[in-house]
């Protein structure tokens, strides 16, 4: 009987992707062993996993505001985890920044 078309919902597919897990075998292997529909487990298994994600760690699907700093053109520093800082960058120069990180690199 192919159970993957049953519909015992997620207490079924919990029990059967916890076996799995202890199974050691691939997603592919065992869902042909126990004879589960693979794309119908992968389903479960994403939808399960996004379920347990606690709620302040899934990602929405929305834009992030940008809200422009008001920076003094000579104020701007970029420090390197070397130590080296290049001051002093400007719109004018920026080519010349980009050359000196291109060579730095």
């Amino acid at each position: 009987m192919d159970t993957s078309d049953t519909t015992e919902g997620a207490p079924f597919w919990q029990s059967r992707i916890a076996a799995w897990q202890q199974s050691g075998l691939t997603q592919k292997a065992y869902c042909e062993q126990q004879e589960l529909r693979y794309s119908t487990f992968g389903y479960w298994v994403r939808k399960l996993r996004r379920a347990a994600e606690p709620a302040t760690e899934k990602k929405g699907a929305g834009f992030v505001p940008v809200i422009p700093a008001t920076v003094q053109p000579t104020d701007l520093t970029l420090s390197l985890p070397n130590g080296l800082e290049i001051r002093g960058i400007e719109a004018n120069n920026l080519g010349l920044v980009r050359d000196l990180l291109g060579m730095l690199a």
